[in-house]
């Protein structure tokens, strides 16, 4: 029987030399702190009223702002490889020519089905929208978002699937320890994109199987290509069609809802049991279910 991760050995391949667990600990630590003073790094580059954009996140500019911020954890993560494991960007990615076919093949694999989902039932009815942007206006910064997503799952797809992904799996052969370790702290940074605690359980855990998701793409390709086409097309799809009125994140949706406090989303651990919890959460998993058997179809592995 063949190893579906024999391509993993190549792409571990660059992180051996310099194995060492307190340097892993170092980036991490170093890498986590650039994540939570980027966005305010930004924002001082930046005129009052544009920094206010950005903190809000409810217009297109601040939320391109938001997500092309993270080009400075990425270039901190890329600083901090070459200064402490002395290799490069591309050692992070793989082999470049395959790396670009595995996105594109994905990317379009896994748009293809996101978009006939969308197409099914139910619908949502014209009344239930508060408002739908001009498709020009919206159209035509669809290339900067695109553009603005690929910095922010590139900078995730090199820290999550690339750096930690390589490093763990030098200290381990274990699909265990470099799997699932990066894939459970990926979840666990997504906890606070919900609305109290239960919402946040739901994100840690969709976000943690995506993360299983991209890793098993990744370990079958040796290369980020594939998990960085999964990853843009999941949130291209989930930023640029719906949105809520004033809610973070909106400023780019052609389809937005009217506001709703998030306050009353704020729901406490028991309600995870609540039927409609329970659909949400599962409703989320079989999306990444299909976008990564769509991913497996467009790799062919």
């Amino acid at each position: 029987m063949s190893d579906p991760y024999r391509a993993h050995a190549s792409f571990v391949r660059p992180a051996w030399p310099l194995r060492d667990i307190w340097r892993v600990l170092i980036v991490v630590f170093l890498v986590d702190l650039l994540f939570e003073l980027s966005p305010a790094v930004f924002t001082l580059l930046l005129p009052p009223w544009a920094a206010e954009a950005v903190y809000n996140g409810t217009t297109a500019f601040g939320t391109l702002a938001q997500f092309y911020s993270f080009g400075i954890v990425a270039l901190g993560l890329i600083g901090l490889v070459h200064l402490l494991h002395r290799r490069g960007f591309w050692s992070l990615i793989g082999d470049r020519a395959a790396a670009w076919d595995g996105l594109k093949r994905v990317a379009w694999g896994v748009g293809l089905a996101l978009l006939v989902i969308e197409l099914l039932p139910p619908y949502t009815a014209p009344g239930e929208l508060a408002e739908v942007r001009n498709i020009f206006s919206w159209a035509l910064l669809v290339p900067l978002a695109l553009l603005a997503l690929l910095v922010q799952v590139g900078t995730e797809e090199l820290f999550f699937r690339g750096y930690l992904q390589q490093q763990l799996a030098c200290l381990s052969p274990s699909p265990w320890v470099w799997m699932v370790i990066p894939s459970t702290l990926f979840g666990l940074v997504h906890y606070w994109n919900g609305n109290g605690a239960a919402d946040g359980v739901i994100w840690a855990v969709w976000a943690g199987f995506l993360g299983l998701g991209c890793a098993d793409l990744t370990a079958r390709t040796g290369n980020l290509g594939a998990a960085i086409g999964l990853h843009l097309v999941n949130n291209a799809f989930a930023l640029l069609l719906y949105g809520v009125q004033g809610w973070p994140g909106s400023g780019l949706a052609l389809f937005l809802y009217p506001y709703a406090d998030p306050q009353m989303f704020d729901y406490a651990l028991d309600t995870l049991l609540h039927p409609r919890m329970i659909v949400e959460g599962l409703t989320l998993l079989a999306s990444v279910l299909v976008m990564w058997s769509a991913a497996r179809i467009a790799i062919r592995r």
